[in-house]
């Protein structure tokens, strides 16, 4: 197996450990499962599914540049409110 092989199978690997540590932390805490949580797993989820299908050169540089950047845009859509919310008001 080639260098390439090796990053895909960590980076399958990734994919139910990411979910499993997340929940676990979430259920030990006992702690609910908010919207931050549920983009942390679907980021976690979706990024090494990405890398793989980038790395079998399924996705060309375009789409893959559209896929990090609607990733990029979901994760940082939310901040304002979220700040807005915890009554942080920033400097």
């Amino acid at each position: 197996m080639d260098l390439r092989g090796y990053i895909e199978l960590i980076a399958a690997a990734t994919i139910p450990l990411g979910f499993g540590a997340v929940m676990a932390h979430r259920f030990v805490g006992k702690k609910s499962i908010g919207a931050r949580v549920i983009q942390l797993t679907a980021v976690v989820m979706l990024i090494p599914v990405i890398l793989i299908l980038a790395l079998e050169k399924i996705l060309d540089g375009a789409t893959l540049g559209t896929l990090i950047g609607g990733i990029v845009g979901y994760l940082l859509s939310g901040i304002s409110e979220y700040d807005r919310g915890r009554g942080n008001d920033g400097p």
